[in-house]
């Protein structure tokens, strides 16, 4: 997996991804600063994607010169020859994303993908939907159930089936 992935799979935009700094990483927990709302979130992260973003971070260290992890500096850099060392834009992103879905053979593969996997994710473990919305920087209970509705389509189902005795999964 790659750390911008890794990071994107959290349930940030990928707008939000671009605009993080090394300062935004404590090593466990991005604070996000949210491209809807003007708020910050702090986001963690999973064992493994804390362990890419380290890995990434210390590449970065052992190129040094416009690599270096700075502070201050972008979290995620450009590796193309005409824009290397700059921040990684949107549509930059965007590019490697739909180049790693060919690669592993997803169609259509884009940033947003992520974020939508992350809040059927969350919702299929059973966490509060409170606390998704917080995580995924959602303030309107309609917005986040559009990320959701499949899981409530197949809770649906499946509760059905158990009520009726056929509880067998879908």
């Amino acid at each position: 997996m790659f750390p911008i992935t890794a990071v994107i799979s959290h349930g940030l935009r990928a707008s939000e991804a671009s605009a993080l700094n090394v300062e935004h990483w404590n090593g466990k927990i991005l604070k996000v600063h949210r491209s809807k709302g003007q708020n910050v979130s702090e986001v963690p992260l999973s064992r493994e994607a804390r362990s890419h973003l380290e890995t990434y971070l210390e590449w970065r260290r052992q190129q040094g010169g416009m690599f270096e992890p700075l502070p201050e500096s972008p979290m995620f850099l450009a590796q193309d020859p005409k824009s290397a060392g700059q921040r990684l834009g949107y549509k930059g992103l965007h590019r490697m994303v739909k180049k790693l879905g060919a690669i592993a053979g997803v169609e259509d593969l884009n940033p947003h993908r992520f974020r939508h996997t992350f809040g059927t994710e969350v919702t299929r473990r059973g966490v509060d939907p409170l606390f998704g919305k917080e995580l995924m920087g959602i303030k309107r209970d309609r917005v986040f159930q559009r990320y959701t509705k499949g899981v409530f389509k197949q809770a649906a189902a499946e509760a059905y089936l158990k009520a009726i005795g056929e509880d067998e999964n879908l």
